[in-house]
């Protein structure tokens, strides 16, 4: 059953509970409002009819008491319009009009009245409330029956009955109408969400819902559109990162495949044929050097993998310091390059790892030195913008275009291919020092122009001392 229909049936059958106990316990009191209010008008015509006849039986003779009381209340029957009543003293009748009356009671105290409501069939037939009283008159026992046709009170009632029926009806079915469009307002948005979540089942994750209300249904559209966004997104990373993993693997394949064929060419020729001195050294030399690059190659994965499985041991050291002793320690060698270094410093301390960041740091201005073609200017600056360590190794080299500067960080990913592997470059430098960067809660960024330089900073998080 669709939660649509569950609510029409809810809300309609709480509707007819309501209109039916409503309705017929009204009527119902109704009802027996009149009915009290007939049997507070006969007691009170027996009353009036009692005391007439007290009144005049104070100056009556014993001998003229019957016919006192006969005729009063005769005289009472013409003005209180009673369908039937009846007189009797000692059992005798003394008054008597009608034949509807009910079974009176054996034994009734004095002063004591009892009213009945009974139906009367057949002939004279419809509903009628009866009195029965009993009047001790010295040592006389009078019994005075009154009796009147309340059929109109049951018919009044019947159609009430009839009129609240048709009302009923008309109102459960204007009342299951305006239900029923209720519940499909209500229920719309559900379909919505439905059909979105279909949607992104069959693979379309641009579904979204635009609902704007501010209840459940409308709490429910917006968590719907984060989860979507949510899941687009990751399904974004996972699809780069897969991307970037076929990346790993081409590169990989291929900085495996150049020094092994060099190595099983040279090998196969030293196997096959009789080489001279020289010829067999350069082979040698040439298997030696393609080992060597392999050998590299190994060690720069493995320092990768450690550095993505390992925490670095953080210890306060004086950034300031540690920048100047590196650029002191690395000018002679620069310099015969025709490469002049230069540093600008701010005073500060900050925990890291003192050999990972200075192999970052050392890779970051070996990668600038390969950019400059001859001769050219490197410069260390570190700053403490907003509570955080700034580094930036800035180079006047070549420069790069904008597109490869996300690539960067990728495993075996170079700019210039054939530059960098003449250079000894196998393309994990920045990698590495990405990862190192990282698990020190801080990031790099790229700055580059081409043909204007690069700026590489090391923006550290969170380690202030």
């Amino acid at each position: 059953m669709r939660f649509r229909t569950k609510i029409l049936l809810c809300m309609v059958w709480i509707l007819a509970l309501a209109l039916g106990v409503g309705g017929t316990m009204l009527i119902g009191l109704s009802f027996e409002d009149s009915l009290d209010r007939e049997r507070e008008n006969l007691l009170q015509s027996y009353q009036i009819t009692a005391a007439m006849m007290g009144t005049a039986m104070e100056n009556a003779t014993d001998s003229a008491v019957a016919s006192i009381v006969a005729d009063t209340f005769f005289k009472m029957q013409s003005i209180m319009d009673w369908s039937c009543c009846e007189l009797s003293l000692d059992g005798t009748v003394l008054v008597s009009r009608g034949t509807v009356l009910a079974s009176k009671p054996a034994n009734l105290m004095s002063s004591q009245a009892q009213i009945t409501i009974f139906e009367q069939r057949g002939t004279n037939a419809g509903h009628y409330i009866q009195l029965c009283a009993g009047i001790n008159v010295g040592e006389q026992r009078l019994m005075m029956t009154l009796v009147r046709n309340i059929t109109s009170l049951y018919e009044t009632r019947q159609t009430m009955l009839s009129t609240f029926y048709t009302v009923f009806l008309i109102t459960l079915s204007v009342g299951g109408l305006m239900s029923f469009a209720m519940a499909a307002a209500l229920t719309a948005p559900l379909g919505k969400v439905s059909r979105a979540t279909r949607q992104m089942a069959k693979g379309d994750l641009s579904a979204r819902l635009k609902l704007r209300s501010k209840d459940e249904v409308g709490q429910l559209s917006r968590d719907f559109n984060h989860m979507a966004n949510t899941l687009q997104e990751n399904i974004t990373a996972m699809e780069e990162t897969m991307a970037a993993q076929e990346r790993f693997m081409g590169s990989f394949a291929h900085e495996l495949k150049t020094p092994m064929t060099s190595i099983i060419g040279y090998a196969d020729l030293l196997r096959t044929q009789s080489l001279d001195g020289k010829d067999a050294q350069e082979a040698a030399n040439y298997i030696f050097s393609e080992g060597k690059r392999l050998e590299s190659l190994s060690l720069k994965l493995l320092q990768l993998l450690l550095a993505r499985n390992e925490s670095p041991e953080l210890k306060p050291v004086e950034i300031d310091r540690f920048v100047i002793r590196l650029v002191h320690q690395l000018r002679p060698v620069y310099e015969q390059c025709g490469i002049r270094l230069e540093c600008c410093t701010e005073p500060g301390r900050w925990e890291i790892d003192f050999e990972l960041m200075q192999s970052v740091l050392t890779n970051l201005m070996d990668n600038a030195r390969k950019a400059l073609d001859s001769g050219g200017l490197i410069a260390l600056m570190v700053d403490f913008p907003e509570h955080s360590c700034r580094i930036r190794v800035v180079d006047n080299g070549r420069g790069m275009p904008a597109e490869v500067l996300t690539h960067l960080t990728e495993a075996f990913y170079r700019v210039d291919k054939s530059r960098s592997r003449a250079q000894g470059g196998v393309g994990l430098g920045l990698s590495l020092c990405n990862e190192i960067v990282r698990y020190h809660g801080g990031e790099m960024k790229f700055e580059s122009k081409p043909g204007k330089g690069t700026c590489v900073s090391v923006i550290l998080e969170g380690g202030a001392k």
